[in-house]
């Protein structure tokens, strides 16, 4: 059963390559690209953290980003890209490119990705919310932290300016979006959903389409239409749930009214979205009628499991999605011996257990701490296993899950676990997608 699963993907690219052939009446462009898609990179300048100490810490506790590896993270990310057979045509960046949109920290990220495009790897880039008018943009020493200078959205567009911005086909007047054609016949839409504040200097972790911006979208796509042209989209919060109940459980990582959104999308002929902000490897699919729409979500470079996808788009028809992650980091702040896969592991897990429990004790939702610790890992299991994508959730743990909400509390534990274990087809890490009739084939 296997073999049929990747048929239809070998046979599109055996045809594709022979259609380079000059002798079989074809084109001879190229039609097999590779693109990776990187999101939720949180690069944090090393010159921002001049001592370690407890306000850098205090700001760890609950986030699980690896921010003191991240330049050591974004040095192997770019060699793996460079070096990669085959070496990326493209590269996508869904947002959060910062810590917090720390202006020496936009500069430094731009900085790695002009090596790619050095390598003759184009790269495209979207604002993601930590990246534009950010409050929590600081430098670290030890017990005090100040302020540094954070961007403005035009600070955005002119740092990124050969990541998309001086080559648009078209800009939204009234965002960072933009439209641009990176390969032959593909038109990318990158959309600008964050909310930000240049009165009180405030970035929100929810997003929005406003109605212009909106209006805009669906005008280029009008235009793609009538050009032929295939479209993608890329922006930076969630179009579709990846779990039952992630609008509930998880407010503000889906964009605002994420179901009109996407079904305006799909009406308009969008098939493909690129996301990411959830930290998670994930892709879910939606239908309306006889359209689709995937929206395929991409992990976070400094959160366990460190991944990132390649993709290899069979132009105007196929896209086979595989995942992989980074795992060969030269850090100096892990443990003698510790790999670096051990070490993102165990920082992540500290984090994601700790998230719900520090909410539980703030809120005084459970009698003791000990009832909250046991809830936290539970829900840290679950987190986990969702962000590493194509989860199996074994007897145990859904015994386990009920064991402690019996003993420990709280009794709605098992629910919102649940939530998170819901793996929503199809499948996360390797996928291939035909473009022309929306079926998909899950890859072992």
């Amino acid at each position: 059963m296997r073999k049929l699963f990747v048929l239809p993907a070998i046979l599109l690219i055996l045809f594709s390559a022979g259609c380079n052939r000059n002798n079989c009446g074809c084109s001879t462009a190229k039609n097999v690209y590779t693109i990776a898609v990187m999101s939720d990179i949180h690069y944090m300048d090393p010159s921002l953290l001049i001592k370690d100490g407890p306000k850098f810490q205090d700001y760890l506790v609950i986030n699980g980003k690896l921010l003191a590896a991240s330049d050591a993270i974004m040095q192997e990310a770019v060699y793996e890209l460079i070096h990669a057979t085959p070496k990326p045509d493209l590269v996508l960046i869904a947002g959060d490119l910062t810590k917090d949109g720390e202006f020496v920290g936009h500069v430094s990220v731009h900085l790695y990705l002009q090596q790619l495009i050095r390598a003759g790897i184009r790269v495209r880039v979207i604002d993601g919310n930590h990246d534009i008018y950010s409050a929590q943009s600081y430098e670290y020493n030890d017990k005090v932290m100040t302020r540094v200078q954070n961007i403005s959205p035009d600070q955005f567009r002119s740092i990124y300016s050969d990541c998309g911005y001086s080559d648009a086909i078209c800009t939204d007047p009234y965002s960072l979006s933009y439209v641009s054609e990176p390969l032959p016949n593909l038109w990318l839409i990158s959309i600008d959903d964050c909310k930000y504040d240049n009165i009180n200097n405030q970035a929100y972790t929810a997003g929005v389409i406003r109605p212009g911006t909106m209006k805009w979208i669906l005008d280029r796509m009008a235009e793609a239409s009538l050009k032929g042209k295939t479209v993608f989209g890329m922006m930076h919060h969630g179009l579709v749930e990846h779990f039952k109940g992630q609008d509930s459980t998880f407010p503000g990582f889906l964009v605002d009214n994420y179901n009109d959104v996407a079904d305006q999308l799909m009406r308009a002929g969008l098939k493909i979205m690129f996301t990411g902000h959830f930290h998670a490897t994930d892709i879910v699919k939606k239908n309306l009628q006889n359209r689709f729409l995937y929206d395929i979500e991409t992990g976070s470079t400094i959160v366990y499991p460190c991944s990132y996808r390649v993709i290899t788009y069979v132009r105007d028809s196929a896209l086979i999605i595989n995942t992989r992650h980074i795992t060969n980091v030269c850090y100096t702040g892990m443990l003698p011996g510790q790999s670096f896969v051990t070490y993102a592991d165990s920082l992540t897990r500290i984090a994601a257990d700790t998230l719900l429990t520090t909410l539980l004790n703030k809120y005084k939702l459970t009698g003791d701490t000990t009832t909250s610790w046991h809830a936290g890992h539970c829900q840290g299991a679950a987190l986990m296993a969702h962000m590493a994508g194509d989860e199996k959730r074994a007897f145990e743990d859904t015994a386990l899950n009920k064991q402690i909400a019996t003993k420990y509390g709280p009794s709605w534990l098992p629910l919102y676990c649940d939530c998170l274990w819901t793996d929503l087809k199809p499948a996360d890490d390797s996928l291939t997608i035909l473009l022309k009739s929306g079926n998909c084939f899950k890859r072992k």
